[in-house]
């Protein structure tokens, strides 16, 4: 008579402990999968935002322009005056949101303030202050701003005086809380050369 005897209790436990490490080992491999989805999608998401912010301050220090204006008081502000936490200027190209009549240029400015990389704006240009600001990077603990002149030279500080001159270009690099330090570089609208004794512009 043939021999129908099924699996001993041992066995089975064999097998149930097996199945039970593969299955375990399965859901380690799905979790680890999911958490490093995510953690991409994380860091996409981050790096989408900071190429925003970069696309925003170089259109900005791109159109920088050789315009002075007044402050509250009356008193001249530089074109362009920045500090090592950072800068303000004018620059064109500035659009009307809500359709009103506004001149095309306005004051914007740039600066680490309560752990915050802020950009604010002044759309009237004299007798005006700059606005809060709105926040575009968080946890920031440290900036370190510098300016290159026409001769290649860097510093931490840069007034446009004399002559309305515009730095060539502007270094920031930004200290964020338990992340990499962030350094962007960018380059400033043309500086105009001095009118020729005679020679009308066109």
């Amino acid at each position: 008579m043939k021999d129908e005897r099924g699996f001993t209790l041992v066995e089975m436990l064999v097998a149930l402990s097996i199945f039970a490490v593969i299955a375990a080992m399965g859901v380690t491999l799905l979790r680890s999968s999911v958490d490093t989805q995510d953690a991409v999608q994380t860091r996409l998401k981050g790096m989408s935002g900071i190429n925003r912010i970069r696309a925003v301050m170089a259109n900005d220090l791109a159109q920088a322009v050789q315009r002075s204006t007044r402050g509250q008081a009356g008193e001249p502000v530089p074109a362009f005056i920045g500090s090592s936490t950072g800068f303000a200027f004018v620059h064109a190209g500035a659009a009307s949101v809500d359709g009103s009549p506004r001149p095309g240029v306005e004051r914007v400015g740039y600066a680490l303030a309560a752990g915050e990389w802020r950009r604010a704006t002044q759309p009237m240009l004299d007798g005006k202050a700059l606005s809060e600001g709105d926040r575009l990077i968080g946890d920031v603990i440290g900036a370190a701003v510098r300016y290159r002149d026409a001769q290649g030279n860097w510093t931490q500080n840069w007034t446009s005086d004399p002559g309305d001159r515009l730095p060539r270009a502007v270094e920031v690099q930004l200290t964020r809380r338990g992340r990499a330090p962030l350094t962007m570089l960018f380059l400033t609208g043309p500086t105009l050369p001095p009118p020729v004794a005679g020679v009308t512009p066109p």
